[in-house]
């Protein structure tokens, strides 16, 4: 446990506070110890570590001054940058409105000049289409009328092709009969007498 404590004091002192403190502790232990050598009346030992503490008082107060001065100048830096951001930020600004305003003029135009021609755009589409169905309505009349030309001639035809196919069958069934009939008269063999 107390390894772990020293570890964690040690650690602190290594960091730029923790040598700042551990100096300030040192020049108030060498204060003290010029207290106890003056008491004890050991005036040069007292002197010289009185001195060696007013050095260290002296050190530790232009370390801080320069710390301070340091911190000044850092902190005015973030401000001048924030300004510098903030005029950034604001000419982006009026950057962006001004190319809004322009794209709003622009579409404006562009709505107008659409709608102008979207209207004659418009008439002459109603006026294709009304020829293209006027056209559309003859083609399917003459196509109706050549389906019903050329049904009425297949019928035609059809019926011209079955009369003949029926005479041909008749004929072929007469000249059947009328060789089975001279078969049977002849007495061929394998025929039957009538």
């Amino acid at each position: 446990m107390w390894g772990a404590f020293a570890r964690q004091i040690f650690a602190y002192l290594l960091t730029r506070r923790g040598k700042r403190a551990l100096a300030f502790v040192g020049m108030l232990s060498l204060f003290f110890v010029t207290a106890l050598l003056s008491d004890m009346q050991l005036y040069i030992s007292a002197a010289f570590t009185g001195g060696l503490s007013v050095v260290l008082v002296a050190m530790w107060l232009m370390q801080y001054w320069r710390v301070k001065q340091h911190d000044r100048l850092r902190e005015k830096q973030r401000l001048e940058a924030a300004a510098r951001r903030l005029a950034a930020a604001q000419e982006r600004e009026q950057r962006y409105d001004r190319a809004k305003a322009r794209m709003a003029d622009t579409v404006r135009a562009a709505g107008a000049v659409v709608s102008e021609n979207t209207i004659g755009v418009a008439r002459s589409s109603l006026d294709a289409a009304r020829s293209g169905v006027t056209s559309t309505v003859a083609t399917a009349k003459s196509g109706v009328a050549a389906v019903t030309v050329s049904v009425v001639s297949g019928v035609r035809s059809g019926v011209g092709v079955t009369k003949s196919g029926i005479a041909a069958a008749r004929s072929g069934a007469s000249r059947a009969v009328d060789s089975l009939r001279f078969r049977r008269r002849s007495g061929a063999a394998g025929s039957e007498p009538v």
